[in-house]
């Protein structure tokens, strides 16, 4: 078994962000609302079948910890990263049309504790809609992130992919350290093959050449170095092409 409790928790002790709109005040009435709190162990995971189903949990809300979320379609596979802060659906495998067929794999990185949101909890939420407001805001900057690592996985060469999806985990999870900017995230090469959409041969191959590169080095305590700077940003065309043929469609 690789989950215990629930146990209760104050909602806006465990994640203090949330009430950052509220004045003290009605930030110390808010601490009232309270919610269980699962701790997870490290390994295997599945939100549809691992939340206990008296909680009437419809999300999670990640407090600590690290997951990964990994599809495969085809033989292709994806990953996502899941850290404090973030929502999960609860049961979304099951909601979903199965036209297209698909596996989806949940585990747990780094022992993690996730609180369980459930209609009553927003129910009872609603004095408060600051929270509300800041658990959307929490759903809109996880879907921003996917759209990010989207269009990483469209540059040409996996090194290039590689070195930009390590920066952009450095914004989040990185350090700033006198030879550059410290990653320490253990990731199997297998997930970071699935952000940058590529093959988990060719990014240890990847590594390679960033290390060769002198971009990325890799220290004796298990972390990743970032040294120089992120990838520049390429100048984009003076128009871009959808407008150019929105432009040419008749009115």
């Amino acid at each position: 078994m690789h989950i215990a409790g629930p146990t209760r928790v104050s909602l806006l002790d465990a994640d203090p962000d949330l009430g950052r709109e509220l004045d003290a005040e009605r930030a110390d009435a808010a601490r009232r609302l309270t919610t269980p709190v699962l701790q997870l162990r490290r390994g295997p995971f599945c939100p549809d079948d691992d939340v206990p189903d008296a909680s009437g949990a419809f999300a999670l809300l990640v407090l600590d910890g690290l997951l990964v979320r990994e599809a495969l379609v085809g033989d292709h596979p994806s990953a996502e990263l899941i850290g404090p802060g973030d929502l999960v659906r609860v049961a979304l495998e099951a909601d979903m049309d199965s036209l297209l067929p698909r596996t989806v794999e949940w585990s747990v990185i780094t022992p993690a504790r996730v609180a369980l949101l459930s209609p009553a909890l927003i129910s009872a939420a609603a004095p408060w809609p600051e929270l509300l407001a800041a658990l959307m805001d929490r759903a809109a900057r996880r879907a921003d992130r996917l759209m990010v690592l989207q269009a990483i996985t469209h540059f040409t060469r996996v090194d290039d992919r590689l070195h930009a999806l390590l920066w952009y985990l450095a914004e989040r999870w990185g350090r700033v350290v006198p030879e550059g900017v410290a990653l320490n995230l253990r990731l199997p090469h297998r997930t970071l093959a699935g952000m940058v959409g590529a093959r988990r041969p060719s990014v240890t191959t990847a590594f390679g050449q960033l290390m060769a590169r002198g971009v990325v080095e890799r220290r004796d305590d298990g972390a990743w170095v970032l040294r120089g700077g992120p990838p520049e940003r390429r100048l984009r065309p003076a128009e871009e092409p959808i407008a150019a043929e929105l432009r040419s469609l008749p009115a």
